[in-house]
């Protein structure tokens, strides 16, 4: 075992996060866990996996659910491609897998949402196996360590880490060295203001010698996001609110909306009573960012304006919330209702 492993193994036993729901030693818990994590941090998720698990304990469940159900509690949660993924995953699992997890990396691989990172941790965590974890704590770690200025985000730099990261890893604990790579990234090499004194590599650390703390990881500017309009019209009749089943493509892909302004004629709209415009509402997505106009809209008889119901509903308001929504539009419904 490598010197830098074995500091690595050591400390995450008397400092590390051994707490967190998921760390059952349950490949499933570990699965849901790794995919929910993807772009979204610890504290965020913890709620959203004790709701999932209450609800789906185990693959069979999840597998058996429409995919309405899993957006549904998905809902806030944000990039729900993984909430598709997870579903479509789960249906293989249970015709392929006897609703089992495989423990080969070729296997794992494979299934919807599941990237080298994610199969690494998944081989780690949950079955004490060999496994490379590149999520963004780690690989700054591994950057700083180096003294490496690649950037960050750049394929390049990813397989250069991922050749490096095989040569640390130990002949055996596997889970405790994988747990400590992220849990120092997270806890001590943060990205401000690292505690590098209490780091358990800083004496071989090149940023630590060289103070590149501020400047590694170094990350590429992105291209500028694309700015998008939306234009709701937010329809209430009593307690019930007008929703639209969003199409199959582009943002949203089958989550329930505000029905769009060019969706509603005037003739329909002379029907409504009350406008009220809303507070813009800027929403940023990983590559757009929304401007977001509302209009509210008041029926007395919802059943004088004519929908299709094949994709308009009329909803509760405290049903809406069992609901795949997205988080403009459960806030929405949150404050102007």
């Amino acid at each position: 075992m490598s010197l830098f492993s074995k500091k690595i193994i050591n400390w995450q036993k008397k400092a590390g996060r051994n707490n967190l729901p998921w760390q059952t030693q349950n490949p499933y818990h570990t699965w849901v866990s790794e995919i929910m994590l993807q772009q979204t941090q610890v504290s965020t998720v913890i709620p959203y996996f004790h709701k999932f698990i209450k609800v789906f304990p185990n693959i069979e469940s999840l597998a058996k659910k429409d995919l309405e159900d899993v957006l549904a509690l998905w809902s806030g949660l944000g990039y729900y491609s993984r909430a598709r993924n997870i579903h479509k995953t789960s249906i293989i699992l249970k015709n392929e897998f006897n609703s089992q997890l495989p423990e080969k990396y070729e296997d794992l691989i494979k299934l919807p949402g599941i990237g080298i990172s994610t199969a690494g941790a998944i081989l780690s965590l949950a079955f004490e196996k060999p496994g490379i974890i590149l999520d963004g704590n780690v690989k700054r770690v591994l950057l700083r360590y180096t003294g490496d200025k690649s950037p960050i985000n750049e394929s390049k730099t990813q397989k250069e880490l991922i050749k490096f990261s095989k040569k640390l890893l130990p002949k055996k604990y596997f889970r405790l060295y994988s747990q400590g790579m992220m849990d120092l990234g997270s806890i001590i090499c943060k990205p401000k203001n690292p505690i590098c004194q209490e780091c358990p590599i800083y004496k071989n650390c090149k940023s630590f010698e060289l103070n590149f703390q501020d400047v590694i990881p170094f990350k590429k500017p992105l291209k500028q996001k694309k700015e998008k309009e939306i234009n709701w019209y937010l329809i209430f009749s009593k307690d019930k609110v007008l929703l639209k089943r969003n199409d199959k493509k582009g943002i949203w892909q089958n989550l329930w909306v505000f029905p769009e302004k060019d969706l509603i004629s005037k003739a329909k709209l002379k029907l409504l009573k009350d406008k009220e415009k809303l507070p813009l509402m800027i929403h940023n997505l990983s590559h757009q960012k929304l401007s977001i106009s509302t209009v509210k809209y008041s029926i007395k008889n919802k059943d004088r304006l004519p929908i299709d119901r094949t994709n308009f509903a009329w909803v509760n308001k405290s049903d809406s919330g069992k609901m795949g929504l997205p988080k403009p539009v459960k806030e929405i419904i949150n404050n102007y209702l």
